[in-house]
């Protein structure tokens, strides 16, 4: 499909998810509730937690570090939640899901 616009999907890096990342390196939210280099499939994990459709599409390159893999998801809007929104609830549910792991 290309760079077209998925419809109906908002497209998640963990770039923007991610706390040692500036806001011009790709990072949406703020530093304080990023976390710490997640990976496509902690969000699509934590997309699952949160009852959202998602998909993993592992093989796809962040266009401002395209020498990585680093993958992304497509979720499922849900009403008129905004992105911004949304990317602090994985980010939320991220950081839960690794303090569980650590006990």
């Amino acid at each position: 499909m290309g760079l077209a616009k998925k419809e109906g999907q908002f497209v998640v890096w963990p770039a923007y998810l991610d706390s040692s990342k500036t806001r011009s390196r790709g990072r949406m939210i703020p530093k304080e509730k990023a976390v710490e280099s997640p990976t496509a499939e902690e969000i699509l994990e934590a997309c699952r937690d949160l009852s959202y459709e998602a998909q993993l599409e592992g093989e796809k390159k962040f266009p401002s570090s395209w020498w990585e893999r680093p993958g992304r998801v497509l979720v499922s809007k849900k009403g008129g939640e905004k992105k911004a929104v949304l990317l602090i609830r994985i980010s939320a549910s991220i950081a839960k899901r690794r303090s569980l792991k650590r006990k």
